[in-house]
């Protein structure tokens, strides 16, 4: 399995092995995104290639522009160098929000599933945990189980979810955690409505609709942690064990939805590591990218055709429709499709597990940093090399007679 904690450090040899002296940057703690939290792996002596490992969090093109003018101000050489190109490392294959910050930055992209390798990390003690009891075995109560805790800006897709369910009368046949006021963002599901809805095209008639069937839910709907006043961030953890494995169905909200990017987190592989299917609430054909990297899903059992409909509303749409099916079938004939799934559910855990697995990731990191090291934006000629040394040792010269 793999050890977080020597990520970057791992990521800077990585690149001094392929060119001396390069330097990586990356933010520290897990999830931040300002300068305030860069931190420099530094091995050379700032002449060669420069690398911005921004890969725990999606890109936004506006907001990340802040941290980049800042690296370039800060990490590159103000006689010439900051001219140069710098790689950014990123966990999104493909992204149009990325594309925007590299051209307007000119900056060499490489990208790898950072996710994975992460979520190796976070949950690669369930492999002992016995809890997580054999699927053919298990006796259902709910139907499905759906964890929800940010819900306001990108993250409404959530609530507008929530919304789409209660109006169906599907709640009552799952596990389901969703709070009326975003505990990040500081919005009630109403405001975030009707003041944000239009940025994701959601005009007032339908977020009227959907306020009225988020008005029918029970409150407070948490499937753990009853008592504490918000819920409470579960990235480290795959969720309470006896509440998944009473539930058939895993509704994967991810971080991502609204656009057309590449964009997992360690969200994907907490029903895999809990032996349970699921379906995706993501951005477009990204159940596909999930296959891309050897797991298997569900098409044998019900459509995944909402992977391939880049509408956002209509994906969201079929998705629902998907868990409806599902939640008209008894919890004995899902208990029976469970023993079908077998073979599927196990393979996918056995997967996660294998060493190959994260091999794949950082196969997939070497190779694409190498090509990234290897772009003509980054060489340094010799005589840029040269004026850089006659410039560090002027600098030294003056600041050793001042």
């Amino acid at each position: 399995m793999y050890n977080l904690n020597s990520h970057y450090e791992n990521i800077a040899n990585l690149a001094n092995s392929i060119i001396a002296g390069s330097r990586v940057v990356y933010l520290h703690p897990f999830g931040a995104t300002q300068p305030e939290n860069i931190e420099l792996i530094d091995p050379g002596d700032g002449s060669q290639p420069m690398i911005l490992a921004y890969d725990q969090e999606p890109i936004d093109a506006h907001y990340n522009s802040y941290l980049l003018e800042n690296v370039l101000d800060n990490f590159m050489d103000e006689w010439g160098f900051r001219k140069k190109s710098i790689i950014l490392i990123s966990t999104e294959k493909r992204s149009k929000e990325k594309d925007n910050l590299c051209k307007k930055f000119n900056l060499v992209d490489v990208n790898y599933f950072f996710h994975g390798a992460c979520a190796s990390d976070w949950y690669r003690g369930y492999k002992f945990n016995a809890g997580i009891t054999n699927p053919s075995q298990r006796r259902l109560t709910k139907k499905f189980i759906t964890f929800n805790r940010i819900t306001g800006n990108s993250r409404i897709y959530r609530t507008v979810l929530m919304a789409k369910l209660s109006v169906k009368g599907l709640l009552d046949d799952a596990y389901a955690s969703f709070s009326p006021v975003c505990p990040v963002h500081g919005t009630h599901y109403r405001d975030s409505l009707r003041k944000d809805g239009h940025k994701f095209g959601i005009n007032a008639d339908q977020a009227k609709q959907l306020i009225g069937g988020l008005n029918q839910i029970k409150y407070p709907c948490r499937i753990d942690n009853k008592l504490s006043a918000d819920i409470p961030n579960q990235s480290f953890s795959i969720g309470p064990l006896q509440e998944l494995m009473s539930s058939f169905l895993h509704v994967v909200t991810e971080t991502m939805f609204w656009d057309d990017r590449t964009h997992l987190t360690e969200k994907i592989f907490k029903p895999i590591v809990a032996k349970q299917p699921f379906v995706l609430v993501g951005c477009y054909k990204n159940l596909e990218y999930l296959r891309d990297y050897g797991f298997r899903t569900f098409d044998r059992w019900w459509s995944e055709d909402y992977d391939n409909i880049a509408d956002p509303h209509q994906r969201l749409d079929a998705v629902v429709d998907v868990i409806e099916k599902i939640c008209k079938l008894s919890l004995g004939d899902l208990e029976d499709m469970l023993k079908q799934m077998q073979e599927v559910l196990e393979y996918n855990y056995n997967w996660f597990y294998n060493p190959e697995f994260v091999n794949s990731i950082w196969n997939e990191l070497k190779i694409n940093l190498t090509a990234g090291l290897n772009d003509k934006r980054l060489i340094r000629t010799q005589e840029e090399l040269n004026a850089y040394h006659r410039e560090a040792e002027n600098e030294t010269r003056l600041h050793r007679t001042a």
